[in-house]
């Protein structure tokens, strides 16, 4: 966790800038429309700075609630959402109360993914939606390396790493670090979550993007 706080605190990345890139990055991954979220109640599960919050906030949300593990990545949040708050996703008990759950990067971060994923199923309404980032199992090669050498390297040598990938591969220190830091980098493909879903009562299921799979499905 203090390197995961140290991430949020230091590292500032043009990619989680609370502007409309996020808003259209957002609208691409979901495949939803500009009025899809207009007066719905959501949640940023796993929220970081909250930057889909913003999006979410921009897209005519009538409520948005933001958790996530890392006090530093709430206290950005709480800029946007004064209301965010520290929560751990292996604590969440059911509330299905959410028309729109947003869990993005990371379920593919805690110990147990597929518990994680019933946890956030439960805080769906029926008929409302779902959405979930994974990283997909054949797109994971470029992180293999750095993830090995990470427990070993002092901080200095981390960010060090994560200047030379960005150089050589593009991105930035703040996105290297976040894919070289998590503890857990689980990876899969398509047909695991899609068996989750259907498997936690959702219906419509549909995979959006592939090279990290961006999946969504409604509560029967």
């Amino acid at each position: 966790m203090p390197d995961f706080d140290y991430q949020w605190k230091n590292l500032p990345s043009r990619f989680i800038e609370y502007n409309e890139d996020r808003v259209s990055e957002f609208l691409k991954f979901t495949g939803l429309g500009r009025d899809a979220l207009k007066g719905k109640v959501c949640l940023d599960a796993g929220c970081g700075n909250g930057r889909y919050t913003y999006a979410m906030q921009k897209l005519g949300a009538a409520k948005v609630d933001s958790f996530d593990i890392s006090p530093e990545a709430v206290a950005k949040c709480q800029q946007i959402n004064p209301s965010a708050r520290v929560v751990d996703i292996a604590s969440l008990e059911p509330d299905p109360s959410f028309d729109f759950v947003l869990c993005w990067g990371v379920l593919n971060h805690v110990a147990e993914p597929r518990s994680a994923f019933a946890r956030i199923s439960s805080q769906v309404k029926h008929g409302g939606m779902l959405h979930i980032m994974v990283y997909h199992r054949d797109t994971q090669g470029p992180y293999e390396e750095g993830r090995k050498r990470w427990p070993y390297l002092s901080m200095e040598e981390k960010l060090r790493l994560c200047e030379q990938m960005s150089k050589e591969k593009g991105g930035d220190v703040h996105g290297w670090f976040d894919a070289f830091n998590p503890t857990f980098n689980w990876s899969f493909h398509e047909k695991e979550p899609k068996r989750w879903f259907k498997e936690e009562g959702f219906e419509k299921v549909r995979l959006v993007t592939k090279h990290n799979i961006n999946m969504n499905g409604r509560k029967v």
